[in-house]
């Protein structure tokens, strides 16, 4: 029986969303209803990869005794894989389906009336949005510590109980949650001021188009330079700094806990979008990821910032 998405979409759900979703619910129930014609449903299940938006559908079946044409068809478009086995004795039937541009069929010459089968297919869901109107991704919500930041992350579907009555079984795998951790303020309370006079001349230098001025500038900076003793010009110093910011290595500054695991992090926009080279990133977003299922409606988790560990490492390149 095809679902009322009505009961599924909001108010506030965004036209998008709304099409994602009636294209998951679609795949599966188009293909049903034309299964449960011929043929006695006894499962069924959905899983959803999140991140490769790939729907990965279950039916399994057995003739009811009735007449069963010889090939049944499924135009509801073109599928990523189809398969066909028969449970007992766990026998490949593949060789039943048929895949066309416009969706599939099935040849049922194989498929005896005594026997109980499970029918794989997998879609490649278009919209990206589905998600928005079937989990609710509450805001990470901030909890400042000296050596720490710790974020609450919290995800759930939103009408699980809709849900239920339509499913055997409905699952979401790897469903992100970004935290953007804002790392440019932290960053700044420990740059010392030799490094920031550096950095400063080092930017007036470069845009500087009279060469008089450009040779004033040129002995400020390598001032500014002497003033710093040891350490790496600004440029050097801000390469170094640039390695933090690569996800293998700001991994080790985060961790998540309780029902989300880590996936990944990126680095966000420059903080000097007026200087020509990389300095800092504003933000960076870290991605955990977490399951959810018809029995496991809600998620909660805690992704963890160490900021103290993270801006020690900032001041030794730095030279604070």
């Amino acid at each position: 029986m095809p679902i009322d998405i009505s009961h599924i979409l909001t108010s506030g759900t965004t036209i998008l969303a709304a099409k994602g979703v009636e294209e998951l619910i679609k795949n599966h129930s188009n293909i049903l209803n034309g299964m449960t014609g011929y043929y006695k449903v006894l499962n069924q299940e959905m899983v959803v990869y999140c991140p490769e938006n790939i729907q990965k559908n279950s039916i399994i079946f057995e003739a009811k005794g009735g007449v069963i044409p010889h090939k049944i068809k499924f135009p509801y478009g073109k599928p990523r894989r189809v398969k066909v086995k028969a449970i007992i004795g766990d026998v490949d039937l593949s060789d039943s389906v048929n895949i066309f541009d416009t969706g599939f069929e099935l040849d049922t010459k194989l498929l005896s009336q005594t026997d109980t089968f499970i029918l794989d297919f997998d879609y490649k869901l278009k919209n990206l949005h589905f998600l928005d109107a079937l989990v609710e991704r509450n805001r990470a919500r901030e909890i400042p510590k000296d050596a720490e930041s710790e974020y609450w992350i919290q995800a759930g579907l939103k009408h699980p109980n809709v849900l239920k009555t339509k499913y055997g079984k409905l699952e979401l795998q790897d469903i992100n949650f970004n935290v953007d951790v804002g790392i440019s303020e932290d960053i700044k309370t420990v740059i010392p001021s030799p490094f920031e006079k550096e950095l400063e001349a080092a930017v007036k230098l470069i845009h500087e188009p009279d060469a008089h001025k450009k040779w004033k500038l040129g002995y400020a900076h390598s001032q500014a330079m002497q003033s710093r003793g040891k350490y790496d010009d600004v440029l050097q110093s801000l390469a170094h700094l640039q390695e933090l910011f690569f996800p293998q290595k700001f991994a080790r500054y985060v961790y998540v806990k309780d029902d989300f695991h880590y996936s990944n992090c990126h680095q966000g926009n420059n903080y000097h979008d007026q200087i020509p080279f990389p300095t800092w990133p504003k933000t960076m977003t870290v991605v955990s990821r977490t399951d959810l299922n018809l029995e496991k409606c809600a998620a909660e988790g805690t992704m963890v910032y160490k900021k103290r560990d993270f801006l020690n490492q900032v001041g030794k390149i730095l030279g604070a």
